[in-house]
């Protein structure tokens, strides 16, 4: 039997999505199985290491000064091929790292200021909130 997949120092991140990044997944993908496909992608991030340029096989770059993440999902559908999904790393408990997904837009679409004031706002809001 293989061996599971760990991240850093053995660790597995724990994945939560926020409200606003679901209503952006529906309004994105509108297929059912387009979003299962996304949600399957989405669980490699259990494995992400911040010293890497890729999870497993899902390339990420940091949106500077904002601390931002981003990572760009490959999907087999006719209207969206790659999806941009941004996330980024706040632990409440810091024996449990977490990663918190913001929201998604196509990968064609520029991610402009007013797009990086909604993700920035979404991530504040989750820290004053977040158990």
């Amino acid at each position: 039997m293989s061996e599971p997949i760990t991240g850093t120092e053995g660790l597995e991140w724990r994945l939560r999505i926020c409200r606003p990044a679901f209503q952006d997944f529906q309004h994105l993908l509108p297929r059912y199985s387009v979003r299962s496909e996304l949600n399957r992608q989405l669980h490699k991030l259990r494995w992400w290491d911040p010293d890497q340029l890729v999870v497993i096989d899902l390339p990420w770059q940091r949106l500077q000064p904002t601390g931002l993440v981003e990572l760009f999902a490959q999907l087999d559908d006719g209207v969206v091929d790659t999806v941009r999904v941004l996330f980024f790393e706040y632990s409440p408990n810091p024996q449990v790292p977490t990663l918190w997904i913001l929201g998604a837009m196509r990968a064609d679409e520029t991610l402009g200021s007013l797009q990086h004031t909604i993700y920035s706002g979404r991530s504040t809001i989750i820290r004053a909130r977040a158990d």
